[in-house]
């Protein structure tokens, strides 16, 4: 499978660590998950997952506003790609979550990012994203893939 690693770049920072704006983002053919770390920092790193593969409810009705459609230079025929950032329990991987409020969105053409808050408030911040799972083909790859 191959690995892609492309640099994003988020014009804003990410809330919490408004000062890093370049990151590296590792994707593996076949896996709903990526690696997202800072090119400056290497303390910093965030594993991804594409809500949309686990959660059929979820894609959000992105309304980006001018501001942030220039800031991420999106054009016409741009395709933007959704992530959601993890977080792992390593010690039972059914207790990890997904935070489903508050996406990356990043324009795949130029490699530039934000993340947004949704207004929906029925998504949530640390929604469980294994349990219930067994019978999603994309599942067991990512079980594996967070951990391996």
């Amino acid at each position: 499978m191959a690995n892609e690693k492309k640099v994003i770049t988020f014009p804003k920072g990410l809330p919490g660590f408004e000062e890093e704006k370049s990151f590296i983002l590792s994707e593996e053919e076949g896996i709903p998950l990526a690696q997202l770390d800072s090119e400056r920092n290497k303390e910093i790193g965030f594993v991804l997952l594409r809500p949309q593969l686990f959660f059929s409810e979820y894609l959000p009705g992105v309304d980006l506003t001018p501001d942030e459609i220039e800031l991420m230079e999106i054009g016409p025929d741009d395709q933007v790609d959704v992530w959601a950032i993890m977080t792992l329990c390593l010690k039972d991987m059914s207790l990890s979550t997904v935070n489903l409020r508050a996406p990356l969105i990043i324009n795949s053409r130029t490699n530039k990012g934000i993340q947004i808050i949704l207004g929906d408030e029925s998504f949530s911040y640390r929604q469980q994203i294994f349990s219930g799972m067994e019978n999603h083909p994309g599942a067991e790859g990512a079980r594996e893939g967070a951990i391996g």
